[in-house]
């Protein structure tokens, strides 16, 4: 894999490693919450006035008690201090036993926070918290997530700043420390990550991938590629030419296809880009056995010929580097030492 291609990707790498941690939605307004603003009505205002106010600062105090708005209020406060980057009021609504289901604890996930920072910008999410579910003081909170922004430095390559599009659903877990809620963990149950450059950023891209697989067992992966049909090919001369004899767009893609382990610091696997004549590149990838979660990763260059008088070259005018999330599940003895012993 090229150079260009390993920084992108360890680029991309920093911001779906953090899914789930920047910002969280905020449900629409519950029947509790419209009672907040619901006026009492009393026989005669005048003599129950003091009953009045007494049963409206009740109702208030009982619906502000109720787990579900004081978890929307939670989410509310991070949402805030998330858009305004203050990582310190960000960490105290963390557990100090927090960890994700990749094995990131605190401190983890918020260097990778602050190396994020650094490396995009425009970042805007759009989110939705599904469903909240609530027993005593513990809580599971649904959302989903879907992340927009671009890199922070421009590309030399392509004279643009790279699109970055992530769509994921996880849940958080959550329990009172000390009569607050904090999130003390999260798993991330689905994940698609795309970061475009040039002319990549006219295609749509569709991964598909298994979402949970059984450690060390085959799977398939495919990335499929709608083609934009308005490309045409510039020669040294000004001419334009519709290389339609070397495809119906003009163009060469090459790509590839490998499985990445999500840990930090990150292993990038080298693989050799090939050419992609279908539309469609698949693979079949073995899962990892130890024990971790990993991303199925595609990357894609697209290629144009630059026709001289008696030359011809081929020039990268895109990338692409679509990743999806697999969970592995690792195999379990659950058998009894004697079993063991016994080779039952």
């Amino acid at each position: 894999m090229s150079k260009k291609f390993t920084k992108s990707l360890k680029l991309l790498f920093l911001l779906i490693l953090i899914a789930g941690c920047r910002s969280y939605a905020i449900l629409p307004a519950s029947p509790e919450e419209k009672s907040n603003n619901v006026k009492l009505e009393t026989t005669n205002i005048s003599e129950n006035k003091e009953l009045e106010i007494i049963k409206r600062v009740s109702l208030k105090n009982k619906f502000k008690r109720s787990p579900e708005i004081q978890i929307q209020n939670f989410y509310k406060k991070f949402n805030e201090y998330s858009e305004k980057n203050k990582s310190e009021k960000l960490a105290d609504m963390y557990s100090e036993i927090y960890i994700n289901n990749d094995g990131f604890d605190k401190k983890t996930i918020f260097k990778l926070m602050e190396d994020t920072t650094d490396a995009y910008k425009n970042i805007k999410s759009d989110f939705t918290i599904e469903k909240i579910n609530i027993s005593g003081n513990n809580a599971a909170v649904d959302i989903h997530e879907i992340i927009t922004g671009q890199t922070a430095k421009l590309s030399n390559k392509f004279n643009n700043e790279g699109s970055i599009y992530s769509d994921s659903y996880f849940t958080n877990y959550m329990r009172k420390e000390d009569g607050k809620w904090k999130i003390t963990s999260s798993t991330i149950k689905k994940e698609n990550v795309w970061l475009k450059y040039g002319e990549a950023k006219k295609m749509d891209l569709e991964i598909n991938a298994p979402e949970c697989v059984p450690a060390g067992s085959d799977y398939e992966v495919s990335i499929k590629i709608k083609q934009p049909d308005d490309i045409t090919l510039n020669t040294k001369s000004g001419d334009e030419i519709q290389l339609e004899a070397v495809n119906p767009e003009g163009m060469f893609i090459l790509g590839s296809i490998v499985n990445e382990k999500i840990m930090t610091p990150q292993e990038t696997p080298d693989d050799t880009l090939r050419a992609i004549n279908s539309g469609e590149l698949a693979r079949i990838i073995k899962a990892n056995t130890e024990n971790y979660n990993e991303y199925a990763t595609a990357s894609l260059g697209i290629t144009r010929m630059d026709l001289g008088p008696e030359s011809l070259a081929l020039n990268m005018t895109g990338m692409a580097i679509v990743m999806s999330r697999v969970n592995v599940i690792n195999k379990k003895n659950n058998k009894k030492e004697e079993e063991v012993k016994n080779g039952k």
